[in-house]
């Protein structure tokens, strides 16, 4: 019947309508691409944490123990229980610490070695480029604790190799 081939074919002249022409895909694909690289890299974080309380290097370093956010891995290279962490790519950083301990914390920032930031109990808070809040603490389950934290921007070189 040539309403039913009628009917046929303007099922399919719909369902063709409605699919999409490789290159407009690939062109929507490469601009999704160009838009996701642009975003991850304002977007790139890691956090490490160090659970043990005790330090390495001579009782001079705080080694990482365990990695639980890192959403960028070939720009943060870390070891377990090592102290140093490196950044690949030179720029600008936020670095976000906080130390809670039965006593007042003195915590320093090294990159490649070189004090840039110390954090210590003292009226100043932060000696050198800091913004750093100390406070003691309320009474915890675990007992008296004393917090230090921080939040800074500083400017990496490239593979910059940072120390606590």
């Amino acid at each position: 019947n040539i309403d039913d081939v009628n009917k046929a074919f303007q099922e399919m002249h719909e369902e063709v309508e409605q699919k999409v022409y490789r290159n407009d895909l690939d062109r929507a694909l490469t601009s999704q691409q160009t838009l996701n690289e642009v975003l991850c890299q304002e977007n790139c974080s890691a956090r490490w944490m160090w659970r043990s309380g005790q330090l390495s290097n001579n009782g001079y370093a705080v080694p990482w123990e365990v990695q639980s956010v890192n959403t960028c891995p070939e720009n943060f290279l870390w070891d377990e229980d090592k102290s140093v962490i490196l950044t690949v790519a030179p720029g600008l950083y936020e670095i976000t610490l906080g130390f809670f301990c039965s006593k007042k914390p003195t915590v320093q920032v090294l990159v490649n070695g070189e004090t840039i930031l110390t954090a210590v109990n003292s009226a100043s808070f932060v000696i050198h480029h800091g913004s750093g809040k100390l406070a003691n603490g309320g009474r915890q389950v675990t007992g008296h604790m004393t917090g230090l934290t921080l939040l800074d921007f500083i400017a990496l070189p490239a593979r910059a190799r940072l120390t606590i």
